[in-house]
């Protein structure tokens, strides 16, 4: 079903007055490691932007949400190190584990970083980028216990190398089960190129282990989904159940090693059965309402007609008798402005839409109904048809309108990607797509966990704005998998203005977010917070009781970034052979 984005009104700031610049200094503490930081470029067969795509967004610091007071990451010998972050210090509390095989493993063809996923309090699964991965016990993560491998594994065709993006540990029945989201880039055949439109595809593999004790593991289950763009998202709801993924363009289940996986029916066969059907109701909507008309049985008066209506959701029908509408509406609506009125046979429902915007539906999963269009809807629909086509080889789009801005200057932050962007929520067990919502218009910023009960956040482009949407373990058909959380006043406008940024973070509270270069500098942005004396805008006059600072952190060093990570008072830096501690708060 399709899903509708619901921003929350209380969590925007029309009155944002924009970032101050502070010259506050951040305290920062460093510390250096030997071996250097295990890491792999792209090589002469990885050229695709799907390649540079899986490369680009691989982070090399790696947190524990059940301990924030410490990150890990793996050295060029294959070595975990642990670092431990104090008031005043960060230093190297040794090496934890050891990635096996390195020997082997290192001169595979194509390999790929080697990344880790902590599931548990002592569980974490370790991949080493060539194509293999190991379950470990990692005993109390505050004492630095050694790691122990408990279990090893190759679960991808022809030990194909893979990056793990994912994993969870749950429980069904007593029996433990592993997921792990495991990635990688292949070359298209004849048959895919054509299918696709594409030389590569981005393949998630969705990979099940199971166990009684957690101790003894065996591989279960393989899933597999192709994608002819890259993905800006993918992860497992904490159940295990179900994968989100934020995507270009669409992905599509293409193989599952315990069931079928079947194609979707065409649309003309799923919709003959409905055609068939008269409709119950006809409607019709234009810029600023929607009208329902339904035809009722002989003798029915308005005391037979109950009515419950809230800004999202709509009872309405005959008393003792059946629903007209009842459901979530697709959009919020005005309750005071809406009405219906009864004539004869006939019932007119009249409401008020609160944004200017196309419904598909009124009630989201209800196709009982007809829409009929609107004679004013189709003549603004022919208005815009008709800017977009024209004799002249160049003509002025912003031609008899006057528009502060040229049309033809956009920005690069203001162009969308070619397909539709959509995030996308896929049942594991069917393989259907239980919600789906269409971000084309709303570029995606970055992700960031915000606790370790719940799937990564995503924060989305809305307008200027950066809005964080909370995805939820479990939801409803008939509700948005995707709640508003949090919102970052202008981020939009902050982050495509640094041309050269690599990674992008937010605390676990949303207290601030932290844009990092490629190099040496980090730009903190925090959300506004009260101020002793009260500021008066120079513009309009108005008081200023809250300012949102923006900080600037410059590292000593110009290595290249390849980690960032953030608990709710810290900032963790990695370079190639520094590990930075900037306190936030």
């Amino acid at each position: 079903m399709a899903d509708k984005l619901r921003v929350r009104r209380e969590l925007l700031d029309a009155n944002f007055d924009g970032y101050k610049l502070s010259l506050e200094t951040l305290p920062t503490y460093t510390c250096k490691f030997d071996n250097g930081l295990a890491f792999t470029s792209l090589s002469q067969d990885q050229y695709s932007y799907h390649h540079a795509k899986l490369f680009g967004i691989h982070n090399h610091l790696y947190s524990d949400p059940w301990n924030t007071d410490c990150v890990f990451f793996i050295d060029n010998c294959w070595g975990v190190l642990q670092a431990v972050s104090t008031d005043t210090s960060i230093f190297i509390s040794g090496q934890v584990g050891q990635i096996p095989d390195r020997n082997t493993q290192s001169s595979v063809t194509d390999r790929l970083s080697a990344s880790m996923c902590f599931v548990s309090e002592e569980l974490v699964v370790l991949c080493d980028g060539a194509g293999k991965v190991h379950v470990c016990c990692t005993g109390d993560r505050n004492s630095s216990q050694q790691w122990k491998v408990l279990f090893s594994n190759e679960p991808l065709e022809n030990k194909t190398p893979f990056v793990l993006i994912d994993a969870v540990l749950h429980s069904i029945d007593s029996v433990y089960k592993l997921q792990c989201l495991c990635v990688h880039v292949i070359d298209c055949d004849a048959e895919q190129k054509d299918k696709f439109k594409s030389t590569h595809i981005t393949v998630i593999e969705w990979i099940t282990f199971s166990s009684g004790d957690k101790n003894t593991w065996v591989y279960e289950r393989s899933r597999r989904l192709y994608g002819r763009r890259p993905f800006d998202y993918a992860a497992l709801t904490k159940d295990g159940l179900a994968l989100i993924v934020g995507a270009e363009g669409e992905f599509v289940f293409e193989y599952d090693s315990m069931k079928p996986v079947r194609d979707e029916e065409p649309m003309e066969t799923a919709s003959n059965e409905q055609d068939k059907k008269e409709p119950e109701y006809t409607w019709s909507q234009n810029t600023e309402e929607i009208t329902a008309l339904f035809t009722l049985p002989s003798g029915l008066t308005k005391a037979d007609i109950y009515y419950t209506l809230s800004h999202d959701y709509i009872d309405f029908g005959i008393k003792n008798g059946k629903h007209l509408l009842k459901g979530q509406l697709y959009g919020d609506v005005e309750v005071e402005t809406s009405t219906w009125t009864i004539q004869n046979q006939r019932v007119e429902l009249n409401l008020t839409k609160v944004e200017d915007q196309v419904w598909p539906q009124i009630v989201v999963g209800d196709n009982r109904g007809e829409m009929t269009m609107d004679p004013v809807m189709i003549a603004q629909i022919h208005e815009r048809l008709a800017g977009l086509t024209s004799d002249q080889m160049n003509p002025d789009p912003d031609e008899g309108k006057e528009k502060p801005y040229n049309s033809q200057q956009l920005e690069d932050c203001d162009v969308y990607p070619e397909d539709d962007s959509t995030l996308m929520r896929f049942d594991g067990d069917t393989h259907k797509i239980t919600h789906k919502t269409n971000t084309g218009s709303h570029q995606f910023l970055f992700f960031a966990a915000l606790g370790k009960d719940k799937p990564p956040a995503l924060c989305l482009r809305h307008d200027v704005d950066g809005i964080v949407w909370q995805p939820e373990n479990e939801c409803k058909e008939t509700q948005s998998p995707w709640q508003h959380v949090s919102t970052f006043n202008a981020f939009g406008y902050v982050q495509a203005s640094k041309q050269n940024r690599k990674f992008t973070v937010c605390a676990p509270d949303c207290s601030f977010a932290v844009i990092c270069d490629i190099w040496r500098h980090a730009y903190v942005y925090r959300q506004p917070a009260a101020i002793s004396s009260p500021l008066r805008n120079r513009k309009d006059g108005r008081q200023v009781n809250t300012v949102a600072k923006q900080q600037v952190v410059s590292l000593e060093c110009t290595d290249h970034i390849y980690g960032v990570r953030t608990t709710t008072q810290t900032l963790f830096v990695l370079t190639e052979s520094v590990l930075y501690a900037v306190h936030i708060n």
